[in-house]
């Protein structure tokens, strides 16, 4: 209840500072200036690395994504065109065909 109002209505708000040079950011809630150093300043970093290349991914989720779509390791969920016969990784790469080729 605390951080809710705090973050929702600017009661007793305690705000979080990025200390590194030169950054003015600063949140409401810790989570997001430990994302933000993670993001940003690459503070606190777990460095995620593709076992079939040298892709690094700061988010396991991103290194999954990556391993699906680039090594079709892990489940591939492929989308069908329903006006030809191409089927793509993407749905947003099926958008653009749909949108580009069959209007």
């Amino acid at each position: 209840m605390k951080t809710h109002k705090a973050a929702k209505h600017g009661i007793n708000v305690v705000w979080f500072s990025c200390d590194q040079d030169n950054c003015d950011y600063k949140v409401k809630q810790a989570i997001n200036l430990k994302r933000h150093k993670r993001d940003i300043h690459n503070i606190g970093v777990r460095w995620h690395q593709c076992d079939s290349c040298g892709y690094v991914a700061k988010q396991a989720g991103n290194l999954k994504r990556h391993k699906r779509n680039t090594h079709n390791i892990g489940v591939v969920v492929w989308h069908q065109c329903d006006s030809c016969d191409y089927k793509f990784k993407l749905a947003s790469n099926l958008k653009k065909q749909k949108r580009r080729i069959h209007k």
